[in-house]
């Protein structure tokens, strides 16, 4: 959709009228009562409608939350509520992480749509890093934002009266609930529709559905997602949720965050970071420049927990034990990410071929066997990478 004043159209007229009952906001006044005004469709987002609102050189992100799944339709109802609890964890974000999300200007309750800063410099971090380009500076200041988002949320360092508010004002349960289900159920159960059991993983999918360890260990990982809640989660950390220019960063897509155990955003992040991995090394052509890439990627793994842990200092009972535990739980939750991204209903763009499906699926069933012996990232990166 691509609309001008001129046009006249329904959305035109509904986003004009938007952004007239907003115009007092100082980031908008530019946007009051003009004739110039630009609306265009932006994102593949799988849950909302987001529309690029500009006027000359300003620009703003219009953030809309219809009561469905956008991507599946009106038949798969979707509380719009989300765009609320977004708004709120861009706000919680801004204050305590600061120029970790793009800042939020307004969320209209009846509309249902958010307004927030446009990054239009900012590029999407999944596509960069299959392009293979990354640097160091992206890598830190991802874990060091989440890193101290966790650690200024946790309950061992608020307390419970604060962390009670923080719970009542991020319940969140229908997306929790497509978690529980997208990541921890459904991938797990051979006979579910959604999965996609591919000819060409096919020979792979025994050391998944015909063990029962790597099952239970999965279970075991979806009620620890679900009750064990320490600290405020971005809740779906995958490198298509981070926008990246040059060394700076900014979450996005924050309509998951929910109080949980710190180590499920971190292992999602690892898990996506083992994706591009194994990605470039499958790739044939100009194979050392991508073989060199992956490697970077095992820098990436190794600098993100290393970081997190200099900021994430919050803990229950005494610290190391606390990190070492934190590890194993990164390793399974890495490892059902793995996964599902490879058998479940959400693909990832970074495994192209059969041999990186087939080694990210392997990846994954033994970090889930082996989580409980984890307790150092080079641990964790020699058993999902096979490293000697």
């Amino acid at each position: 959709m691509t609309s001008k004043a001129g046009d006249k159209d329904e959305d035109y007229v509904k986003f004009r009228v938007l952004l007239d009952k907003y115009s007092k906001l100082e980031q908008l006044k530019s946007f009051s009562g003009t004739d110039k005004l630009e609306l265009t469709s932006v994102g593949d987002g799988n849950l909302n409608d987001i529309v690029r609102a500009k006027i000359s050189s300003q620009s703003i992100i219009l953030k809309q939350a219809p009561p469905y799944i956008k991507c599946l339709g009106p038949d798969y109802p979707l509380g719009a509520s989300r765009g609320e609890t977004e708004y709120e964890a861009l706000c919680v974000f801004s204050q305590l992480t600061p120029n970790s999300v793009p800042h939020p200007i307004f969320y209209d309750e009846e509309s249902r749509t958010m307004c927030m800063e446009d990054l239009t410099t900012y590029k999407d971090f999944r596509k960069q890093l299959i392009r293979a380009e990354c640097c160091t500076e992206a890598i830190e200041k991802i874990a060091g934002d989440i890193g101290q988002l966790h650690n200024q949320t946790h309950v061992a360092k608020i307390g419970e009266e604060k962390f009670t508010e923080y719970k009542k004002r991020f319940p969140n349960t229908e997306l929790v609930s497509l978690t529980e289900q997208y990541i921890f159920t459904k991938p797990f159960d051979k006979s579910d529709e959604t999965n996609r059991l591919s000819e060409d993983i096919s020979a792979s999918l025994p050391q998944l559905y015909d063990n029962p360890d790597v099952l239970q260990a999965a279970h075991d990982m979806k009620h620890i997602f679900l009750n064990k809640k320490e600290c405020l989660l971005h809740g779906d950390l995958h490198t298509g949720s981070i926008m990246v220019d040059g060394g700076d960063t900014k979450i996005i897509d924050l309509e998951f965050a929910y109080m949980g155990p710190p180590a499920f955003d971190i292992g999602i992040l690892l898990a996506n970071y083992i994706f591009s991995y194994y990605g470039h090394m499958s790739i044939p052509e100009d194979n050392e420049r991508h073989r060199q890439f992956a490697q970077s990627m095992i820098e990436a793994c190794k600098l993100t927990v290393t970081k997190y842990l200099d900021e994430m200092t919050s803990c229950t009972g005494e610290l190391q034990v606390y990190q070492d535990n934190l590890l194993c739980e990164m390793a399974g939750f890495a490892g059902c990410e793995l996964i599902r991204r490879v058998v479940g209903a959400a693909p990832v763009a970074d495994l192209h071929s059969a041999y990186s499906k087939q080694d990210a699926l392997g990846a994954g069933t033994r970090l889930l066997l082996g989580r409980k012996n984890i307790k150092t990232v080079d641990k964790l990166l020699i058993i999902a990478l096979m490293l000697v």
